[in-house]
């Protein structure tokens, strides 16, 4: 069976964040880790998955806790 790939992008950059920020703010939204949802943390980072239309965004507590080269299968 084959299974279609998933394709997730880790954004951690400061100005890149900053902007997916603003365009989740400008839509009505409140930017919260998706971890931990604590609203008063920073958040560092942003896993954008295509393949869903979504942006899941982490504080920086949880964004170092997150592998950043692993391969699911």
């Amino acid at each position: 069976m084959d299974t279609p790939l998933i394709e997730i992008e880790l954004i951690e950059d400061a100005l890149s964040v900053a902007a997916l920020l603003s365009e989740v703010r400008s839509k009505g939204e409140m930017p919260v880790c998706r971890r931990c949802n604590d609203a008063t943390k920073t958040i560092a980072g942003v896993l954008v998955i295509d393949a869903i239309d979504e942006h899941w965004a982490l504080c920086g507590p949880c964004w170092r806790e997150m592998p950043k080269a692993a391969y699911a299968v």
